[in-house]
């Protein structure tokens, strides 16, 4: 959490339905892509658009998981400002939570992120 809380801070105020009722919350923390990128991943410069064959699998303490394509948070593409969230409320949480602004389910929002992947998944 702290390596986390030392990336620039953005702050999402989003409204999601989770379990058929509406959830309206305001998370605080670094941009996804932000955090992938200092991990300086390489993709094939010879491969035309090879970061658009990856994808981030994102995975809970209960071992959920959510995809998020890499031209969803890439600025060069969708540029979808993504979070691992330190802070829901105001209140610091004890485990990220990947937060997925415009989602209009909370199925991709998974809470106490334990590992955080980069996969090629395509040929």
């Amino acid at each position: 959490m702290d390596d986390l809380r030392a990336f620039p801070q953005r702050r999402e105020r989003v409204g999601f339905l989770a379990g058929g009722e509406r959830e309206r919350h305001a998370y605080r923390g670094p941009l996804l892509f932000d955090v992938l990128a200092a991990a300086e991943p390489t993709f094939d410069p010879g491969v035309k658009n090879d970061q658009l064959r990856h994808a981030v699998l994102v995975t809970a303490m209960d071992e959920y998981q959510a995809v998020v394509a890499w031209g969803e948070i890439d600025p060069g593409f969708a540029g979808n400002e993504v979070l691992l969230a330190v802070e829901e409320d105001r209140h610091p949480l004890k485990r990220p939570r990947l937060v997925v602004p415009g989602d209009e389910r909370g199925g991709r929002y998974v809470s106490d992120v334990t590992t955080v992947s980069l996969l090629r998944v395509g040929g």
